[in-house]
């Protein structure tokens, strides 16, 4: 799966508790993931097992995720909590979850596409350090990937000095974007996910924060519904910047998703980018919600954070 020469995890984590809050995944395919996982450090597997009542696309029914993510959380060994895979089902979980001890331990969480719904919790009630990065099942290709592997082992780490990924170039969107270099607390989310939470509870406040958004598999009309379904929800006022990650799969060509991305940018008074190496491809760069972004036309990425 990778190579045990090298690792992304920091000292500070020893110990990785792998969770399914969503989706499940093949055990065959599940047990070699960890087996590999556990020659870098000690893993403990909290996954849920599915029941004859358990819905097939479901890792196990909502009160046995719940159960076991809160043992991960409250294992005085863990110092991480790695998801299995996206797919569907955090939602289920989010009015159960201990966020009072994901609070009092600042326990990184990480995951991406369905897991945006945990990650969005977690900022709402200002618990954890949600992590947008792969999932364990993508592991792999974490390490095979130069780029995935640095900004993975960055976005790990507590403390950074500034760092320049070797990242593609972003691009500006808006007439803002072109104009100015912006800096901020950064979240990644799924746009389908993300829109979901409108309404409810767990939708963070993102003012002052660069939100950068991906989906999969969505045709052009559908997006273009989700994002004025943020707009005009209030979601996307305050921002210090909106990112447009990677929109892949379908039948969306990129000219399509470029006039999309500049007609909605227009009604926005922030700075628009695009191109962020974020979403169901690799390579990845990882988010740590508790990191500083900066963002310039025609240049990389920069992360920093307190050291």
């Amino acid at each position: 799966m990778f190579d045990r020469s090298k690792t992304i995890f920091p000292e500070q984590i020893r110990c990785v508790a792998v969770t399914a809050p969503a989706g499940t995944a093949a055990p065959e395919a599940v047990s070699p993931a960890i087996k590999t996982l556990e020659q870098h450090l000690t893993v403990k597997n909290y996954i849920a097992r599915p029941t004859a009542d358990t819905p097939q696309y479901l890792a196990g029914l909502p009160e046995q995720r719940a159960e076991l993510f809160n043992r991960a959380v409250n294992d005085s060994e863990v110092d991480l909590i790695l998801a299995l895979r996206g797919g569907f089902g955090s939602v289920h979980i989010l009015q159960e979850i201990d966020y009072n001890t994901l609070r009092s331990r600042n326990l990184p969480v990480m995951g991406y596409s369905d897991i945006t719904s945990l990650h969005c919790a977690m900022l709402a009630q200002n618990a954890g350090v949600p992590i947008a990065g792969s999932n364990l099942m993508q592991l792999g290709e974490v390490f095979a990937d130069d780029l995935s592997f640095s900004s993975h082992k960055l976005a790990l780490q507590k403390n950074i000095s500034k760092t320049v990924l070797a990242a593609p170039a972003i691009k500006a969107v808006n007439e803002l974007a072109a104009a100015q270099r912006v800096s901020g607390k950064a979240c990644a989310a799924n746009l389908t996910v993300l829109a979901s939470l409108c309404g409810t509870e767990f939708m963070p406040d993102f003012s002052n924060r660069i939100l950068i958004i991906e989906d999969v598999n969505e045709p052009i009309y559908k997006l273009d519904r989700l994002l004025h379904q943020l707009y005009l929800s209030g979601v996307l006022k305050d921002l210090q910047a909106l990112v447009f990650g990677r929109f892949t799969g379908g039948e969306n060509s990129p000219e399509v998703l470029d006039k999309l991305f500049a007609s909605f940018s227009a009604k926005l008074p922030c700075p628009c980018y695009q191109d962020f190496a974020f979403g169901h491809e690799f390579p990845m760069i990882a988010v740590n919600s508790n990191h500083t972004l900066t963002l310039q036309n025609n240049h990389a990425p920069v992360f920093s954070a307190a050291t």
